[in-house]
Parts: structure tokens; sequence; C-alpha cells
């Protein structure tokens, strides 16, 4: 009885709240596809079918309903499956032997282990986990950092919290019953701190990924402490509007009316805050189109990595633990030269190739940066090793671009060693890159569903930058459409155009006038519908050019309810055409 009994003492829900698993045996036939799980009709989870672990069943635990009667429940797609349903929390004998590895410790409805100095410690350090697969025998880690050693930890007390909430985690905002978890969290890490009189200046918060959208959230009330994040997700909602979230933390009302990571770290920045941010410009989907476009902050340094999402943390690990070290230690600064930089001009943008001298080339396992300044604000570009140890260079995938980045400002070739040494070779010359002399400055200003003034906006997707004007009313209360108005001139009186809209009210009306072109249009569409919270989004195009672009741009908007049309008969008729080609 020991699962039972372990299973009851987990936690409680409220009365008529339970716990529920379920099991697809025949998953092999429905691979890659989406399910649903329904309550009474009403979807209560879903996921995208992954393969489980070599020899297990495809699980689903700790779904939460509100009915233990099975019959109450059924699939959307049709296939043989199993739901377990009962008032403790579902584990695995994978779960508990990784929970006694890491001594993770249960306080009330909060986990944790602790790590380092116990008893007298000067520091903490504070670390948040990121997601594991969805079908993970381990739904619930920690971010132990298994590289920091009992020495390294000596005089810190490091906190590894683990997000135990729902099927693979809440963020850590939320508890099973999806009650906020924010103050609970906030008196654990206080009490911490008090209890040994630590200095809120000695903290340190660090996540990667969800671990570090966590990490923002947390460090609210410490504005002295520093925070060391990688790829994190700024805006919730619009992360989770992915297959593997749609159907259960995108449906999360808690979630949503949260305030989000980037109004936290706006507000940070705005504070001054001693932050170092690990990301990439292919993460369009976490960046939010922040942090590449942010400049002229005090106490930032941005560390523009290559890669995918999940690359950057691996990446960057030795400068992370540098950081770490750094903070744990205190700094360690060393010189080497730079002699010779040279400027590779590309049709997108730059890339870049430094001399080192001897000492520079016989620095061993290590991140090198090319690092300029953004106004108050420290930018550090990641620069690969050569066959030849006195050379290292940007590649292609680390090229620089002229329109956002410092190119002027270019000042040093930086080594951060995981044993917490900062290398520093000055350039001998100024950067000139021929021919990429347009700046562009593009805004990073959030989005505003209430700006009756024009205002300006960028996406940054990879190498592509897209840039527009708009304005944007609230329109009914109880809408349900974002309308979504795509004009020639942003000056353009669009009220007095006659729409079909049928049954539909718009919630929001916006107008924007894109002056990059069409790429990342369907991007730009998203973040209005996802802001908004309406269920229908209506795109509506007014004489613009080429009507072929635009359309087939909008008709890749990833949103379930949304509709393309045009204010003339031709271009209403050719848009349904390629409609009708598309689908």
């Amino acid at each position: 009885m020991e699962g039972s009994i372990r299973r009851l003492a987990s936690e409680s829900l409220p009365p008529g709240t339970y716990f529920a698993r379920l099991t697809l045996p025949q998953w092999q036939e429905h691979q890659g596809k989406a399910f649903r799980l329904l309550q009474d009709r009403e979807v209560v989870y879903g996921n995208l079918i992954e393969p489980p672990a070599r020899g297990f069943p495809l699980e689903y635990r700790n779904i939460i309903v509100t009915s233990k009667d099975p019959a109450r429940f059924s699939l959307d797609i049709d296939t043989p499956y199993h739901l377990a349903i009962g008032r403790g929390a579902f584990t695995t004998p994978q779960q508990l032997k990784y929970d006694h590895q890491y001594g993770v410790e249960q306080h009330g409805d909060i986990y944790y282990s602790l790590r380092g100095n116990k008893v007298n410690p000067k520091k903490i350090l504070i670390t948040f986990p990121g997601f594991g697969p969805s079908t993970s025998r381990i739904s619930y880690a920690v971010s132990y950092l298994k590289d920091l050693t009992a020495h390294d930890l000596k005089d810190t007390l490091m906190v590894c919290f683990q997000d135990r909430y729902l099927p693979a985690g809440s963020y850590m905002m939320t508890d099973n019953a999806g009650r906020p978890l924010f103050d609970r969290i906030n008196r654990a890490i206080e009490e911490l701190r008090t209890r040994f009189d630590i200095d809120p200046a000695e903290m340190l918060f660090f996540g990667a990924s969800k671990g570090g959208s966590i990490a923002i959230q947390y460090a609210q009330h410490f504005p002295a402490a520093r925070l060391l994040i990688a790829v994190p997700q700024m805006n919730l909602p619009y992360y989770f509007n992915k297959p593997f979230f749609r159907n259960n933390l995108f449906l999360s009302d808690p979630l949503r009316r949260m305030v989000q990571p980037e109004e936290n770290l706006r507000q940070y920045f705005r504070e001054g805050r001693t932050i170092d941010y690990f990301y990439t410009n292919s993460d369009e989907l976490s960046n939010h189109s922040l942090i590449e476009l942010v400049k002229d902050v005090p106490h930032l340094t941005k560390y523009r990595i290559d890669g995918g999402h999940s690359e950057v943390a691996r990446a960057a690990l030795p400068a992370m633990l540098g950081l770490i070290r750094e903070f744990l230690h205190g700094p360690q600064h060393r010189s080497f030269s730079c002699e010779n930089v040279r400027v590779l001009p590309q049709e997108h943008g730059v890339q870049l190739q430094a001399r080192l001298d001897q000492t520079g080339s016989t620095i061993g396992t290590a991140n090198w940066f090319i690092e300029g300044w953004l106004g108050k604000t420290r930018f550090r570009q990641l620069m690969t090793d050569h066959s030849y140890n006195f050379v290292k260079y940007t590649n292609h995938n680390q090229r620089l671009f002229p329109a956002y980045d410092p190119l002027d400002a270019l000042s040093a070739v930086v080594a951060i060693e995981p044993t917490r040494t900062t290398w520093t070779g000055r350039l001998p010359q100024g950067v000139v890159a021929a021919g990429h002399d347009d700046r562009l400055d593009p805004s990073s200003t959030p989005l505003d569903l209430e700006a009756k003034q024009t205002r300006s906006y960028a996406l940054l997707d990879g190498d592509k930058l897209s840039r527009s004007s708009y304005r944007s009313t609230k329109a009914n209360a109880d809408g349900d459409t974002m309308e979504l108005h795509f004009v020639a001139d942003i000056d353009s009186d669009v009220s007095m155009i006659p729409i079909d809209r049928g049954t539909h009210r718009a919630s929001h009306i916006a107008v924007v006038e894109l002056l990059d072109g069409w790429d990342l249009a369907e991007l730009l569409a998203l973040r209005f519908v996802i802001a908004s919270g309406a269920q229908r989004l209506l795109m509506v195009l007014h004489d613009v050019e080429p009507l072929t672009e635009a359309a087939e741009a909008l008709q890749r908007v990833d949103w379930p309810h949304s509709t393309v049309m045009a204010t003339t008969a031709d271009d209403a008729s050719a848009i349904g055409e390629m409609a009708a080609h598309v689908y």
C-alpha cells in the first residue's frame, strides 16, 4: 500500500477536485497527432502524442479534474485509454529515485532541495527548473548545477526549487488547485534569507527557459539581487500557443491574468538591476522581440548565442558557470592583446575575425565574445574557436546586424572561463563596415491595445526584422474578435468602410501599416489576438500591395478562428481563390 499512502500524503486538493492519470496503450498509430481529454465535453487536458520512455507506457499524470466518475470523460481520438482518478498525486519509481538522489524536500505544498552551507551561509543561490519532455518518467526536475562543487558552495546556501504542479509544472505560479503560489513561495525564500541574515545584495536568482521566467517573477521583491537568466519566456500566453501547450497551460486563466515576465523585466530595466541575459535571435516565441532590441539599460549585459532555444544554455554553459562562480567567490579579471580584427561584409550583416596574442591563444575552455555597448547596455556576441588557437571569429549564424547591433561601439574580445576568470583584449581599431551605414534603430516598446495615437512596434525572428506603425482602440467589452486592419498609410480612416462581421463583435480594433513588407506579418497578427484575449481574429486588407503576398502571409497565422478579407470585391475574390488553393 506504499504507493497509495504516498499519494494520499502528497497533497490535499479542495473537495470535489481530483488527480487523474491518463494512459494510452496504443499511442503508436497516433504519434505526432494532438489529442484532448474532455470532461462533460469541456477540455481538461490535451497534448501532442510523442513516444514514451523505452519500455514504459505513455502516461500523462496529475491532470486536475472535478469528477471521479470515468464515464464522464472521453477522448477526441479513436483509441483505447485508461483513466485512473484519485485524491493524491500520481508519481513514478523514477521520480521517487530522482527526488531522493537530489534531496528534494516537501514543505507543505512547496518543494526544493538544499545544497552547500546550511549552517552559516553568507550568500544564497536560488535556481528554478526548466521543462522536461512531456512523456518523461521524471516530470518534475530541479536545476541542480552539478558542476558546482562543495568548495564552490562553502559560503553559499543553494536552494533548488521544484515546479511540482499540474502534469509538468505551472511556472510555479499556481498550485494544483489553480490557487496562486506567489505569496507562499516568496515567504519561503524570505524565511530562508532572514534565517541566515543574508544581505539581499548577496542573492542570485538563476533559471533557463521556464526556469528563467520563474526567476524573473520571484526576483520581484529582491531588487538588490543579481539575476542570471537564459532564454526565458517573456509572454506566457503567446508561448503557450503551440501544440504541446495549447490544450493545457494555454487554457489556464491564472497564467493568462498574471503579470507577465516581460512586464516585470521592463520594470527591472527601469530600476537598473544587475542582469545577465543569454538569448538567441532564433527564438522569437520566447523573446517576444524584447531582449534583442532593448538598449541603454544600465547594469544589463546581453549575451547573444547562435542556435535554437534548447541550444543556448548548453552552448553558453562555461560563461554561465563563470558568472555564478564570480558571484560565489568574487570577480577575477585578466587581460591579453587582440592584435588584429578583420571585418567580413555579408549580404545580410557582417562577420568578424580577431587575432590574439600568445597569452590569448593559451586560454583553455571558455566562451568567447565580441563585446560592444548599446548606450549603457553591454552587448556580447558569441564567437567560434578557429582551428588556429590564436583566431576567434563570428560564423555565419553569429553575424552582426548594422540595423540594430553596435558595430561602431565594439571595443573588445572577451573570454569567460567556467572557473570565473574573465579575460579581456581591447580591439586595436574600431570596426567599420563599408556599405552597412543604415541604422534602423527599431523600437523595443511593448504592444499597446489602447494606443489611440500612432505607435511604433518591431518584431525580430532570426535575421528578419519587421517594423510597423499602428493605432488600436478598445471596442466592445463583451466582444469576441480582434479586428486588424492592414493599410498602406497609417493615417487612413477605416471606420466608415463596411465589413461583414456576421454575428461577431470586435473587442479591439487596430490599424497597422507595415514598414518592411509582409515578412513576419503572421506573427504580428498572432500577437494582437493573444494580447486581446479574443476568440477570433479578423484581418482586413485595405488596398495593400502586393495582395497575393499579403494574403498568403496572413493565411499562415497559427490561430484556429482567423479570417482574411479585403474591402474590394476583386481583392476579396482573389483571397477566396487563394484560400481554397491553400486549404
